[in-house]
């Protein structure tokens, strides 16, 4: 019989490189969901961390408020989550013929996974849950961060269409209409500062719960992309095939790293931020 697998739960800034790192574990074997989102996120653990945050009456965008919650909260969040791996539901995740094989997500005996930027908040919840997890953090410069999540936003609004049917089923489902904005990181000052909160929360439950993190320098990676991947599968303790692993990082491409600097608007708030602690701290007080 084989052996069950924790999951490989990828951590992480949103706009860091989570989804680049998950489809390439994804074609190297490690099943990440069957139904997914267009970031290559499980939509089953996508909506379960959403749900979490609401409850704390939080956002993706604005953590805050779930930074807040006490150990009652927590251990209630936990229980949930332990149902909710073993519900019906799981059919998302797993699709139709896993989902009639495996009762659980703790009876998976194969490589796999979920990516959800989210998931750095829910850390607390989802390593309870799953005790030998295996976790990968990707960090970004919080500058080419900050912008990306802006020229986002701004993309969604001008492609944005209304479809009366969609909105009413969202309405009806959910209560809500189904587009969502963020006014937050219209400013490139105010996503830094939500990157702050991303990656000061991964280095706190680091030190807090004793975790043994890989962390990813999404600069480097792009540097030396083989090298480096093997070396996260290494420390996943995964095997590969070297001819496939340089197959599927081959088209990776080094010049998306430090975008920023062919930006002036962009240098001089690098400039103004350049002595803040977590910069040091990630090597990126030298970003020019």
């Amino acid at each position: 019989m084989k052996k069950n697998f924790p999951p490989i739960i990828i951590i992480g800034m949103h706009r860091s490189g989570t989804s680049m790192l998950s489809r390439i574990l994804e074609d190297l074997g490690v099943f990440m969901g069957y139904r997914k989102e267009g970031n290559n996120e499980a939509l089953f653990f996508l909506r379960f961390n959403d749900w979490i945050l609401r409850q704390a009456n939080a956002t993706w965008d604005n953590p805050y408020n779930y930074r807040l919650a006490d150990e009652g909260f927590k251990n209630l969040m936990i229980k949930l989550a332990e149902r909710y791996i073993k519900s019906f539901r799981r059919i998302e995740y797993l699709g139709l013929v896993k989902w009639g094989k495996y009762k659980s997500l703790k009876e998976l005996n194969f490589p796999w996974g979920w990516k959800d930027p989210r998931n750095t908040f829910m850390i607390d919840i989802w390593i309870k849950v799953f005790p030998n997890a295996k976790l990968i953090h990707i960090y970004r410069n919080p500058i080419d961060v900050a912008e990306s999540l802006r020229k986002r936003a701004i993309r969604m609004r001008k492609n944005f269409n209304w479809n009366w049917k969609r909105e009413i089923k969202f309405m009806l489902l959910k209560g809500h209409i189904g587009y969502r904005d963020s006014v937050r990181i219209m400013s490139v000052y105010e996503g830094i500062n939500l990157w702050k909160e991303y990656i000061s929360k991964i280095f706190e439950a680091e030190k807090e719960y004793n975790l043994d993190i890989i962390h990813v320098k999404y600069e480097d990676f792009l540097e030396v992309p083989l090298e480096n991947m093997k070396k996260i599968l290494d420390k996943l303790e995964l095997y590969y095939d070297e001819n496939k692993v340089k197959q599927i990082v081959k088209n990776i491409n080094p010049q998306r790293k430090y975008a920023f600097l062919s930006n002036k608007e962009l240098i001089k708030v690098y400039e103004s931020i350049k002595k803040d602690r977590m910069l040091f701290k990630l090597g990126y007080h030298k970003m020019l």
